[in-house]
């Protein structure tokens, strides 16, 4: 090397690598933020009606919302709006306290009533569905993405919204500041009322707290209640459950309340204290505010014991054992002296009684008379008992109906909120007549009472198809 070339083509060379080696940072980098944007927008997994994109157990009834979306902007061009159907995809069971099951229910439902409403003979506007996910993991990126695609979609109300939890409170708080027409199916805690635009079609926990009462009065009149409450205050739905069952108690009613947590490592282990400490006491009932997934423990504990079994306890709770609805995985409670009632949103035979509160058109709907568009044609191998389909298309015939309303001109987002909170609305469902009040609650429904059994049936109680407000017993 000469002593021309030797210092300077050194530092040379050691200034190119320099600025390669930023050159090759800076694109790693580039490609870093690129992978972690697609993986972000994988994770949210925008509004969409892709049968691939929130799992297989789904794919068959969101293909079917797929089909009807595209028929509806080939045949009917500008002339349709979108309602967002959204459901808790994400996060553990114990914090959506939604199962797949339940959400493929719902989703089923709401295609239906899409469906029915499309085939009317005039049915300007037309009504599309997407899907989205409100759960814990992606409520944020979801609401995001319907801020973004409202005006183009004409995105006019939003319906299911998963159950009475705190992510749904913060996406229907955040629903509520945007205007957005609402219709929830299944969140029935009272904590939920007041939200501009919320509508709601199932009873709420106050009142099936008083059916409750009423029936275990009606089994015992002179009753002896161990109420059993989830310590979670996070959850909604057995924070004001438990509550109510305390306003609507005597003094004389109650044993004792017991308490579990659900977010422990090992619930199932005290409930079995709790069931050990119940048949032990004078108590003849059980009322469990807690969520259906604890629930087996306690029927467990319960059933395995003589002074229960010798008494007869009665178990009885509200709409959230509908989850139970299906062939358990394992045995859920072994003496069948011991029973389990609770108070359901809606249930397959309340769609098929003759003289029942349900209309013929909705019974149609769901059952073959409908012909090749009713549910058990569309979803032959599929369990309506858990009521989880009535009730979404309940839910969304509600939204429909608010915004048939205008007839005129096309309706904003805010004028269908406005509708349906206005008191003025009142829908022929298929869990029978749907009066919402002024803020957005049914008023004077009917709820059924179910008897659920071991194998996971469930029937109408013995003592009656339904408990009304007022009731002085089971009819």
């Amino acid at each position: 090397m000469s002593s021309v070339d030797g210092p300077w083509v050194t530092g040379a060379f050691r200034r190119a690598r320099w600025w390669r080696n930023i050159v090759i940072a800076a694109l790693v980098a580039a490609l870093l933020a690129v992978t972690i944007t697609i993986y972000l927008s994988m994770r949210a997994r925008p509004l969409t009606d892709d049968p691939a994109a929130f799992g297989d157990d789904l794919a068959g009834v969101i293909g079917r919302i797929r089909q009807e979306n595209t028929r509806v902007e080939k045949e009917h061009p500008g002339a349709h709006v979108t309602i967002v159907a959204l459901f808790p995809m994400s996060g553990e069971v114990s914090e959506i306290t939604m199962s797949r099951q339940t959400i493929r229910h719902g989703l089923q439902g709401i295609y239906l009533a899409q469906l029915w409403r499309n085939r009317q003979p005039e049915a300007r506007p037309y009504v599309k569905v997407l899907v989205g996910s409100n759960g814990p993991r992606d409520w944020a990126a979801t609401l995001a993405d319907l801020d973004r695609r409202a005006d183009a979609e004409r995105i006019l109300a939003v319906t299911g919204l998963g159950a009475s939890t705190e992510t749904t409170r913060r996406s229907i708080a955040a629903l509520s500041e945007r205007q957005f027409a609402m219709t929830a199916a299944v969140i029935t805690s009272d904590e939920f009322r007041n939200f501009r635009g919320l509508a709601r079609v199932a009873p709420l926990n106050s009142d099936q707290a008083k059916t409750v009462l009423r029936l275990a009065r009606y089994f015992n009149p002179k009753l002896k209640a161990v109420v059993v409450r989830d310590r979670n205050r996070d959850d909604s739905y057995v924070r004001t459950l438990a509550d109510y069952f305390a306003q609507a108690m005597k003094p004389e009613e109650v044993v004792e309340t017991l308490a579990f947590d659900a977010g422990a490592r090992s619930p199932g282990t005290v409930l079995g204290l709790n069931a050990e400490r119940i048949c032990n006491s004078e108590a003849n009932t059980v009322l469990y505010a807690g969520r259906a997934d604890h629930l087996p423990a306690l029927m467990t504990g319960l059933s395995g014991r003589v002074p229960c079994i010798e008494r007869g306890i009665k178990v009885i709770s509200g709409d959230d054992v509908a989850e139970l609805n299906g062939p358990p995985p394992q045995p859920m409670w072994g003496d069948q002296s011991i029973t389990l009632f609770y108070t359901a949103l809606a249930h397959s035979q309340g769609v098929e009684q003759p003289g029942g509160p349900v209309i013929e058109a909705m019974k149609q709907r769901f059952n073959k008379s409908g012909g090749p568009n009713s549910f058990e044609a569309l979803f032959p191998n599929e369990d309506r008992d858990d009521g989880m389909a009535i009730v979404h298309h309940d839910a969304m015939y509600a939204a429909i109906e608010a915004i048939d309303k205008f007839t005129q001109e096309l309706p904003g987002r805010g004028d269908v909120a406005s509708v349906l909170t206005s008191g003025t609305l009142t829908v022929a469902g298929a869990s029978g007549p749907i009066r919402i009040s002024d803020g957005g609650d049914p008023v004077d429904k009917e709820i059924p009472v179910l008897q659920l059994g071991p194998a996971g049936t469930t029937t109408f109680s013995r003592w009656g198809k339904s408990l009304t407000a007022g009731s002085s017993a089971p009819r």
